[in-house]
């Protein structure tokens, strides 16, 4: 890693923990990027291996079998991730958002059940806000969850879920009046579900179906779906926190994190796109000449001066 792409102040356990991802994205993910990406295949082999190196349980507590990293490592590592391929950041991304939301406003049942699998990337995480008509506007939404008995039965149909047909827990917001009166304001109504499901497509379970991957122009490898739900039933234990009218604080919450991922694979694209420019400067040649002269100490200084207003810190 070039000087200055290094973060200051860095622990010993940092520092193996992105020694560690550097290795595994110049071994397993750089050599196949390119042509996973223009097949839009889904890196089964690049996840396994995030799996064994334990990378799921990043940021989860140490009580629950994760590493219990905070939040700027789990940044420096998507950087790394993306450096490699941006598609791979996105798979970690939503499971991480769902682990978050859990530790931070699930029950204690509730993080005893997932959060271990979580950790070991038994169960991976998606989560869906969004809905076909209504764009970023949360509040709009108009997926519903009505309580029958002692169950809830949900309605609705969600849009781009990262993860959604390969993830097997998924949390969503919809609506739920019950217990606040007519007039409430739009998003002191809403709850957020978690709802468990077989990875695929079809009808993960009864009452939930993701019809299949959504096409996109680019982001490839990466599953987008929608997520229907008719007629799906769950548990008051399925409700993330156990109250409803908490979702869109919880929602909003995890979204924080998922924008620090984000932001750090535009980092990571950014170092592989300086690397690869350099590189390719260095060999180039035209009218007989490299369009690059041989790197001296003033030409490597100007470099790096470059590089320096290119890349800016997280934090």
């Amino acid at each position: 890693m070039a000087r200055l792409a290094q973060t200051a102040g860095l622990t010993d356990i940092q520092q193996e923990i992105l020694s560690t991802v550097r290795d595994f994205v110049d071994k397993e993910i750089v050599p196949v990027a390119t042509e996973l990406e223009h097949r839009d295949e889904y890196p089964q082999q690049i996840v396994d291996g995030l799996k064994e190196l334990g990378l799921f349980g990043l940021m989860i507590p140490e009580e629950y079998g994760g590493l219990g990293e905070s939040l700027l490592t789990y940044a420096l590592c998507v950087e790394e991730i993306a450096r490699g391929w941006m598609s791979v950041s996105g798979i970690i991304n939503t499971h991480f958002i769902v682990a978050y939301m859990l530790k931070q406003h699930g029950t204690q049942e509730q993080k005893d059940h997932y959060l271990p699998r979580m950790a070991a990337g038994d169960i991976r995480g998606a989560f869906s806000m969004s809905e076909p008509g209504l764009g970023s506007d949360v509040s709009a939404i108009t997926s519903k969850a009505v309580k029958d008995g002692e169950e809830y039965v949900l309605n609705g149909q969600k849009m781009w879920l990262t993860n959604g047909g390969t993830s097997s827990l998924v949390a969503v917001l919809v609506r739920s009046d019950e217990g606040h009166p007519e007039g409430t304001a739009p998003h002191k109504s809403m709850t957020t579900f978690l709802i468990e499901k077989e990875p695929g497509f079809g009808e993960v379970r009864p009452g939930l179906t993701i019809p299949g991957k959504i096409d996109k122009m680019g982001y490839k490898g990466v599953d987008t779906t929608e997520l229907i739900m008719d007629g799906l039933r769950l548990s008051p234990d399925s409700v993330l926190g156990g109250a409803t009218g908490r979702g869109f604080y919880q929602m909003m919450d995890g979204v924080e994190v998922g924008r620090v991922n984000v932001a750090a694979r535009g980092c990571g694209v950014a170092q592989r796109a300086f690397e690869l420019g350099v590189r390719y400067a260095q060999q180039r040649h035209t009218f007989g000449k490299p369009i690059s002269p041989p790197l001296g100490r003033h030409s490597v200084l100007r470099l790096a001066a470059l590089k320096q207003t290119l890349w800016l810190p997280l934090f």
